[in-house]
């Protein structure tokens, strides 16, 4: 049995992971974001591809718009099972407020959902083949590879909420192999794609300019460097000329309080302290407008020292040894935020799963510690927004199993909420306590790659 794991581990793993998740994609969905989904697939079949959509773009629009026609070919042939929240009782709609009118079919959640299975099984491909070259051992290459592609948090996430966090993880993750690999112009096109995707591989930038002014021969630095920051910058323009007035509009709505004198909210993302973080505790102090203001601006101003603190200690590194000393300073710079900033939604996490992979099966992160940032995430994305409204795709045919779950999860509204705050809390001492141990460890020794 040892003998064919270790002969075929890899595609033991991708077939269990993939049955798992072909399993959940039609029938689970977050009900808010797929009704999101399901709207923006619905006014590019009305207005037609070149509509400008939601933001970031890749998403929204470019990949939405194979999503939407091939929906709407197999639609014709297949069932949707689409269903008007209407003709649901009313203790299933777990965000009245939002209006949502119906809850997108088994058809819908299973092809929206198929760019992020992709996506997963090329991680899971990746992470293989960076392992397995950095260590030269094939059941560490295999270890990274289970512990991305079978782990419940992200299968969870891409699978069953059907968030597309793994899409700017897998052209993060690329962008550092091709850089290893001096393909520079390749890795400056997948960061871009990964920017397009969600705008925090940006901060990805630095360190590996950083990784490739150290590693490039003197009397080719500039040119490597140009080449990369070059089509950086040119990929970039193509891909957000379209939308370079939302970009700036999103910006400037995440890092700061909402306009129409609300202090309390901010724009898209809700309360002012939210998610998988210790500010969420602020959002139960009854805080009044002057310290909802501080928190605010505290927020925003630990976010960037942690971010410029986190480049110098980037700017430290020899870089001789190439995958474990990247993925630490990428996995820095994603801590820097899910550390700093005041809302952290909880698939956030997915960002950092992939460096903490590499230095979980390196030896420089405990599985203790990657086990336990995992099951604390999981256990915030199942409560925050309560299982049962998961599954709301099969309510025509679990009706009252759904419902006894909600009058459940109601009658211990408070444990639920004082679960999330200690988990919330938990995870950024957990995530904190590793990213500390990591920067105090001495580099390893050059290795070939």
């Amino acid at each position: 049995m040892c003998n064919f794991f270790s002969s075929h581990g890899l595609a033991l793993i991708l077939a269990v992971g993939i049955a798992v998740r072909l399993l959940l994609m039609p029938i689970s969905a977050h009900p808010f974001d797929m009704y999101v989904w399901y709207n923006d697939s619905e006014s590019i079949l009305t207005n037609g591809p070149l509509y400008l959509q939601g933001f970031p773009p890749l998403w929204y629009h470019y990949l939405m718009v194979p999503v939407s026609y091939l929906y709407s070919g197999l639609s014709v042939l297949l069932p949707t099972a689409t269903i008007p929240m209407s003709t649901l009782p009313s203790a299933l709609d777990f965000y009245p407020s939002y209006n949502i009118t119906v809850v997108p079919g088994l058809l819908f959640n299973f092809i929206v959902k198929i760019p992020f299975l992709i996506s997963d099984v090329l991680v899971a491909f990746l992470l293989y083949k960076l392992v397995g070259e950095y260590t030269g051992k094939k059941s560490l290459a295999q270890s990274a590879a289970l512990l991305w592609f079978v782990n419940p948090f992200v299968i969870w996430i891409s699978a069953s909420w059907g968030m597309w966090d793994t899409l700017p993880a897998l052209f993060s993750l690329a962008a550092m192999y091709l850089i290893i690999k001096r393909r520079f112009a390749l890795s400056a096109v997948s960061l871009s794609l990964g920017i397009a995707a969600k705008l925090y591989p940006a901060v990805f930038l630095v360190p590996l300019i950083f990784y490739l002014y150290k590693t490039s021969n003197p009397s080719l630095r500039l040119r490597n460097l140009g080449v990369f920051v070059g089509v950086f910058v040119g990929s970039s323009l193509l891909l957000f000329l379209p939308y370079l007035g939302t970009a700036s509009n999103f910006i400037s709505d995440f890092f700061l309080l909402g306009s129409g004198g609300n202090v309390e909210t901010i724009i898209p993302l809700g309360p002012f302290t939210f998610g998988l973080t210790y500010w969420s505790l602020a959002s139960h102090l009854n805080l009044g407008s002057g310290g909802i203001l501080f928190v605010s601006v505290a927020s925003l101003v630990l976010f960037a020292a942690v971010l410029l603190l986190v480049y110098w200690r980037s700017s430290k590194l020899s870089f001789k040894s190439p995958v474990s000393d990247l993925s630490m300073a990428m996995l820095f710079c994603v801590a820097a935020l899910l550390l700093s900033y005041r809302i952290v939604c909880e698939q956030w996490v997915i960002w950092a799963i992939p460096f903490l992979v590499i230095l979980c099966v390196t030896g420089r992160v405990r599985k203790s510690i990657f086990l336990g940032l995992s099951a604390f995430a999981l256990l915030y994305a199942v409560l925050n927004c309560p299982l049962p409204f998961f599954f709301l795709p099969i309510a025509p045919w679990a009706t009252d199993t759904l419902l006894g779950m909600v009058y459940f999860i109601w009658s211990g509204e408070s444990v639920r909420i004082a679960v999330l705050v200690i988990s919330a809390c938990l995870f950024s001492l957990l995530l904190f306590l590793s990213v500390w141990h990591l920067s105090k460890q001495p580099e390893e020794k050059g290795k070939s790659n």
